[in-house]
């Protein structure tokens, strides 16, 4: 890093202290003082587009609470999928994401998941569960994908194909055997 970038980072911090998140609409002033250049540290924004992607007949319906994140290179998101078992039995199974382009998976890192690795829903139930990532900043250094704009998250629910799997795992301790919501309206 060049010797200008630091001061200027360092200064911004210093302004920061002392005046909050506005300090980095003052960035570019304290870069053309120091000779940084003007590119904010935090990098370019992104828009991740957030989807599901259940197959047809699927027994829970899973789709995200918000239909995008706007966040910077390296900044942390939360959002929320909501899953919702629209049958009159106890579904157990998994979330899988996927990211597309498949070339910026490896940048989205995910810090932490709501969705365990096998998820048990009673009759009519619904959970909220949230999702948490950054993308690596280090995406801005991949030729293929420096001027990447959209990046799509999808998480979809695969069932548990054994019954003895189904039966073996207790609802989550959140949950009981009433619905918490019940989407039928009862």
């Amino acid at each position: 890093m060049s010797g200008g970038f630091l001061r200027a980072f360092g200064a911004l911090l210093v302004v920061a202290l002392c005046a909050g998140t506005a300090a980095w609409a003052a960035w570019p002033r304290i870069a053309a003082l120091t000779g940084a250049g003007t590119a904010n540290p935090l990098g370019p924004r992104l828009t991740i587009r957030l989807a599901s992607g259940d197959a047809a007949g699927s027994p829970w319906a899973l789709h995200p609470l918000n239909d995008r994140v706007h966040l910077r290179l390296g900044e942390t998101a939360t959002t929320f999928y909501e899953a919702d078992n629209a049958t009159a039995r106890k579904i157990t199974g998994h979330t899988a994401y996927d990211v597309t382009p498949a070339a910026a998976e490896k940048y989205v890192v995910r810090i932490g998941c709501g969705c365990r690795a096998e998820q048990a829903l009673g009759p009519h139930q619904t959970l909220d569960m949230p999702v948490s990532f950054y993308v690596d900043p280090a995406i801005a250094r991949d030729p293929k994908l420096a001027h990447l704009k959209t990046i799509t998250l999808s998480l979809s629910f695969n069932e548990a194909k054994t019954p003895e799997r189904q039966a073996a795992l207790p609802l989550p301790p959140t949950l009981s055997t009433e619905p918490t919501r019940d989407r039928h309206g009862a």
